[in-house]
């Protein structure tokens, strides 16, 4: 049997008693049991059982980014598509993966100092490099506020994980695509910044000008001459 199926039959086993049992109550005995392997193909692949649970949540971490990569690799014309598109994907996975989702709530983080925390804050920092690449020419044209990527991912994730908590634990019976919409206006709200303004911006705007009219002759000498007051409607630019 190949190597990658025995792997896999161990972290599904894992992942099994972890929900049924509790990290702390179960064995390495137990989940050889479940996964129906030799003492020798398990250790082959894990040395303890801290281990198995490291590789669990790193899969886990790696398959939901696969989906916020994707996201990226369409690059998003603005703000609002990406923001959506990160928000529903969250949920979505939530849904199509709900043991793995309460596993990665229930195991928390993990020990950055360990290998699997180490290959974990590279996962992270190769991910916000890349949402920081995309959103820079945002950030310079004044859409989206200057912020850090740990602002930017509690003000996107943040809320998600809060309804998806609930949803798993059986507190909200909508599907959870429901909340996207919302979700994501919020977390607009919340990121766009102001855009440059005008020369005009922050003085008195005017409600009436003055205009001076003439009546020019093919030689180009002035005619008539006159002046008439008219209401000014000033735009975003600053013009009227």
């Amino acid at each position: 049997m190949a190597a990658t199926d025995t792997r896999r039959r161990i972290l599904d086993a894992a992942l099994a008693r972890f929900l049924e049992d509790g990290y702390e109550q179960t064995t390495i005995a137990r989940i050889r049991e479940l996964s129906d392997t030799s003492n020798g193909a398990l250790f082959h692949h894990f040395p303890s059982k801290e281990a198995i649970a490291d590789a669990l949540y790193l899969d886990a971490i790696a398959s939901f980014q696969e989906g916020l990569w994707e996201l990226l690799r369409r690059r998003p014309r603005s703000l609002e598509v990406a923001v959506r598109g990160a928000i529903t994907h969250q949920l979505a996975w939530t849904e199509q993966h709900p043991d793995l989702a309460r596993f990665l709530y229930m195991r928390g983080h993990l020990d950055w100092e360990a290998p699997a925390g180490v290959k974990l804050a590279e996962l992270n920092r190769g991910l916000a490099a890349a949402f920081r690449e995309w959103m820079a020419p945002l950030v310079e044209s004044g859409e989206v506020r200057q912020t850090s990527m740990l602002m930017v991912t509690a003000i996107v994730s943040g809320p998600a994980h809060a309804i998806a908590r609930r949803w798993l634990a059986g507190q909200v019976q909508s599907p959870l695509n429901a909340f996207a919409g919302e979700l994501a206006d919020a977390a607009c709200a919340a990121l766009k910044g102001t855009r440059v303004r005008s020369r005009l911006a922050g003085r008195p705007s005017p409600r009436q000008g003055r205009l001076t009219l003439e009546i020019v002759a093919e030689d180009g000498s002035v005619v008539a001459r006159g002046q008439a007051t008219a209401d000014l409607v000033l735009t975003d630019q600053g013009g009227a």
